[in-house]
């Protein structure tokens, strides 16, 4: 009896190692899943209070884990974490953070994912809090010289707007000039078929060709906010 006491005793804890291995646990309140190891990465998820977590390691600091909850893959607060069998600090293995591994890995084809806001990110040291007037959506620059992540991407924002609109006006503009030059090739061919004396045709075909330069250099001189190259516009 004690004998197949101490096997049906060995057998249950060999059922519950690869439990154990597996590091599972849940949230000890409401909280955000993060996509890196900070407050300030994306929200991509939420764990309730008591939410059960599968946990795969955390930071040589402490600070943030490496989780997946029902809901998604993610970062949270160590701190929130309780498990089911021993102390966190103890029995998870210890991870280091690489934003474009990570990102692509549980992240690819979310919008938010692009290289843009990957820069902002590629320098920040896990587990740290960027500055706050890095973060911080006002006007200027930090003390440093580096421009806020809202200023900065405010400032790309509307560069690409402005070449967008640049490139649009030049694309207009080219239609609206090829439009006029049929015009005038229609006029100057109606000039040399009217039979008027060549002083008369001349003076058709020149004012035919007049007006055209004149609605060009006019089309230009109006679009010099998008291309002060008013010679290169007419040329």
């Amino acid at each position: 009896m004690q004998r197949r006491f101490s096997w049906s005793a060995l057998w249950l804890m060999a059922a519950a190692l690869p439990v154990w291995a597996q590091h599972t646990g849940h949230a000890n309140g409401l909280v955000g899943l993060r996509a890196g190891p900070s407050e300030e990465y994306r929200r991509v998820g939420e764990v309730q209070p008591g939410g059960t977590l599968q946990v795969y390691g955390c930071l040589d600091s402490g600070a943030w884990c490496d989780v997946r909850s029902p809901e998604a893959r993610g970062w949270l607060p160590a701190a929130s974490i309780v498990l089911a069998h021993g102390a966190l600090n103890q029995v998870v293995p210890k991870l280091t953070f690489s934003l474009d591994a990570y990102w692509d890995t549980h992240y690819r084809g979310r919008e938010w994912t692009v290289e843009s806001e990957r820069a902002y990110w590629r320098d920040h040291t896990p587990g740290d809090s960027l500055p706050l007037e890095l973060l911080a959506p006002g006007e200027g620059v930090t003390a440093d010289g580096v421009q806020s992540l809202a200023r900065r991407a405010k400032a790309e924002t509307r560069a690409e707007t402005e070449r967008t609109q640049r490139e649009r006006a030049v694309i207009d503009r080219a239609a609206l000039n090829r439009i006029d030059a049929d015009r005038r090739d229609d006029k100057i061919h109606r000039c040399e078929r009217s039979g008027s004396q060549d002083d008369a045709v001349q003076s058709c075909i020149s004012q035919a060709r007049s007006d055209y330069e004149q609605s060009v250099r006019q089309r230009c001189e109006n679009s010099r906010n998008q291309d002060d190259a008013l010679q290169r516009c007419i040329d």
